[in-house]
């Protein structure tokens, strides 16, 4: 996807990529690229010529928990307005601003600490990537409906076991849980890990690394750099 926030940068992979709609919890997933350099996950399938499907991912068909009752069964729309969802305007004013930065990690450093701590993950990583795809906002929302700070969709929280994607504390633990599988999954690479989450682990096996797609490369560039800063800043 060339944006999972609105005018900044996404994540994709099965964490956050952007999609056509809603997933629902343990529903089959399709990855389609678009010929404009979009990486969609939705499940739904897409007859349009523009898109191209490129992997189906099968997940278990699990006996879902009861409903919540009608008046909380609110849709991402609905949750987003009730948050004041911010514009791209917004969100690039606060990326450039270093005092706000500053007070929204420290806002959430503890938070980022003990799931990097939990998951084995360093923590200026989860730092770097949660500025990457939210400016640290936690009511940021992409156009297809990625959640909070680290931009989880509905339906992968869901498979994450988060309940509640907008809550920070279990946004960052789904985003950091997914990162350090990836991590796992790349013998602890930082930047196929980091294309993995962008484009997909299937597209880091392709190609044997970061695949050649300007966003991904972009996207694994900026956050490393970011990463660099923060350790030799001593995080």
């Amino acid at each position: 996807m060339k944006s999972s926030l609105i005018a900044i940068s996404g994540l994709c992979g099965l964490v956050v990529c952007a999609a056509v709609s809603t997933t629902p919890a343990f529903a089959d997933v399709y990855a389609y690229h678009g010929a404009n350099g979009e990486r969609i996950l939705t499940d739904k399938r897409i007859n349009d010529k523009h898109f191209r499907l490129v992997k189906t991912y099968k997940t278990p068909r699990i006996t879902p928990l009861p409903k919540a009752p009608a008046k909380k069964n609110k849709t991402v729309t609905q949750v987003a307005s009730a948050k004041g969802v911010p514009s791209g305007k917004l969100l690039r004013k606060q990326c450039a601003s270093a005092a706000y930065l500053q007070r929204k990690k420290q806002t959430y450093q503890n938070t980022i600490r003990h799931y990097a701590a939990k998951y084995g993950v360093d923590e200026a990583l989860v730092h770097s990537v949660v500025k990457q795809e939210s400016c640290f906002n936690e009511k940021a929302l992409s156009r297809a409906g990625a959640i909070g700070l680290m931009q989880l969709m509905p339906g992968t929280a869901s498979h994450l076991k988060i309940k509640n994607p907008w809550n920070p504390e279990q946004n960052i633990h789904g985003g950091v849980k997914y990162l350090s599988w990836m991590l796992k999954r790349f013998n602890g690479n930082k930047s196929f890990a980091l294309a993995a989450y962008n484009a997909g682990p299937g597209k880091v096996d392709k190609y044997g690394g970061i695949p050649p797609y300007r966003e991904t490369q972009h996207y694994v560039k900026t956050i490393m750099a970011e990463y660099q800063r923060l350790k030799t800043a001593g995080l």
